[in-house]
């Protein structure tokens, strides 16, 4: 039947009924397309008012395995307001509740994993603070910017005593072993000590080592351990500028 037809249809079995009685017709004829209608208009709605109150992001930055999300709002609204970043109009995030083991690997590891790589990929992450062993994870899969190029002069004359080193020969050689014997059982040599770039072929430093950061013990971060954390410039991150003023803010 020809729409025109339709319409002429319904509109006779409509004549002469009241008001209630056309309501209750309309709603029995077109009760799925009135809820279909109210529900895209609802999602529609919530799109809109997510996209009105969507900001962009000045800096992103993961402060992994320091149980600091107690205080995660107070460091972020602290550092941003160091950095002079308006947060009525950006995003300045501090990641300091997530927690990542290489040991367990629980679904909730791979989970954040995998948003970790996610992240990386789409540029949505600058700076990075974990761990010396999570560090040497993500520094052996080339996660970070070389120090020799993204630190200034001055930048690398402060802070080279505290350098992070991985070595690219090991990490070459290694990745071709695993490539050509995926599953070979034979023991693998272990990586130099990542402080000590004479035991290396090809010292690169990607990494800064926090030692007592006023800033990390005023949030919280790293509390429960003697280690210090590591720091590095992502090497994907869109706001290396902001990263540098991170960097001098857990230093200062």
């Amino acid at each position: 039947m020809a729409m025109r037809d339709e319409v002429k249809e319904q509109q006779q079995k409509l004549k002469g009924k009241s008001v209630r009685e056309k309501l209750e017709y309309f709603w029995d004829y077109y009760k799925v397309h009135t809820i279909v209608v109210l529900f895209a208009a609802f999602a529609i709605g919530i799109f809109i008012k997510d996209m009105m109150a969507s900001k962009d992001d000045a800096f992103s930055a993961l402060v992994l395995n320091s149980y600091g999300y107690e205080q995660q709002a107070d460091f972020q609204e602290d550092f941003a307001a160091y950095a002079g970043i308006d947060t009525k109009t950006y995003n300045c995030q501090i990641d300091a509740a997530s927690t990542l083991s290489l040991d367990a690997m629980t679904q909730l590891d791979l989970a954040f994993s995998q948003r970790l790589a996610g992240m990386v990929q789409t540029n949505a992450l600058d700076a990075f603070v974990s761990d010396a062993e999570i560090f040497g994870h993500y520094a052996e899969g080339m996660m970070f910017q070389d120090l020799r190029g993204e630190l200034s002069a001055e930048e690398y004359e402060k802070y080279e005593p505290y350098f992070y080193y991985v070595d690219a020969v090991f990490i070459e050689e290694k990745n071709r072993v695993q490539e050509e014997e995926p599953y070979s059982d034979s023991p693998q040599e272990t990586a130099a000590d990542p402080t000590d770039p004479s035991a290396m072929k090809d010292p690169v430093p990607v990494g800064i080592y926090l030692p007592d950061s006023a800033k990390l013990a005023q949030w919280n971060c790293y509390m429960n351990t003697e280690e210090a954390p590591v720091f590095g410039f992502v090497f994907s991150g869109k706001h290396p500028d902001t990263a540098h003023l991170f960097l001098a803010y857990l230093t200062e």
